[in-house]
């Protein structure tokens, strides 16, 4: 699905500086970034003055509003935003040494959370799921 059926799925309308956004938050000009979380100050480096800040964060508000896009908080000062969350929320994986990071596919823990979600007596509408550890590259070092 491309991006322009993805927002108008939401119940967006496809502008081009949604066209944008999404595009920088897939990485489709920095393949390096599309498994990374990225703050709003990243993403308007990619987007080389195309945009304000202020429509930046307009725009990143909505798409985490309609579920198109997740706002991740790492502990730092700056939330970071990716692509997504799907059904059983959106997860990450945080390296404790050096301090990146990345999207996980959250299809992979969606057996278990579902578990731990059915045991509530509540309705859970959202969850993120943060992993912490050593990444590859780090054990690699």
């Amino acid at each position: 699905m491309d991006a322009r059926e993805l927002l108008e799925r939401c119940g967006v309308s496809a502008t081009e500086n949604r066209l944008l956004v999404l595009r920088a938050l897939s990485g489709a000009d920095h393949p390096q970034t599309s498994q990374t979380p990225q703050t709003p100050l990243e993403l308007l480096a990619q987007l080389s003055g195309r945009m304000n800040r202020v429509t930046l964060y307009r725009i990143l508000d909505l798409l985490v509003e309609r579920g198109v896009a997740a706002r991740h908080n790492a502990g730092e000062r700056a939330f970071r935003y990716c692509l997504g969350q799907g059904v059983a929320g959106h997860s990450h994986f945080h390296c404790t040494r050096c301090g990146q990071t990345q999207c996980l596919d959250s299809r992979l823990l969606e057996p278990g959370l579902s578990r731990i979600l059915s045991g509530l007596p509540m309705r859970v509408e959202m969850a993120e799921v943060t992993l912490g550890g050593v990444c590859e590259g780090c054990l690699n070092a």
